[in-house]
């Protein structure tokens, strides 16, 4: 996994621990599940996102082609993520 805003992700993990929000953990290993897929090997990219503790993320497979594009996105109180939840909860969300 490649975290290109390291200070924003940090502040995120700060967060969850502080809040003892295990939502973005969960999130990171489903990132992960996804990295080990022994089938289709992908490095998954997490940039900054304009909502509070967002990210994006970007699938780049090992030949070059770039798979899902989304949101990990922080659903706080008030919501600043502007994505739709069908249960609206606070924490962390993969969004494609």
């Amino acid at each position: 996994m490649k975290i290109i805003c390291e200070e924003l992700f940090n502040q995120a993990v700060e967060h969850a621990e502080k809040t003892n929000d295990p939502s973005l953990q969960f999130c990171l290993d489903r990132f992960r599940c996804w990295e080990n897929n022994p089938n289709v090997k992908c490095e998954i990219i997490i940039y900054a996102d304009s909502a509070p503790f967002s990210f994006g993320f970007t699938q780049e497979y090992e030949n070059g082609n770039t798979g899902l594009i989304g949101g990990l996105l922080y659903h706080g109180n008030p919501d600043e993520s502007f994505a739709v939840q069908i249960t609206p909860k606070i924490g962390w969300q993969i969004h494609t």
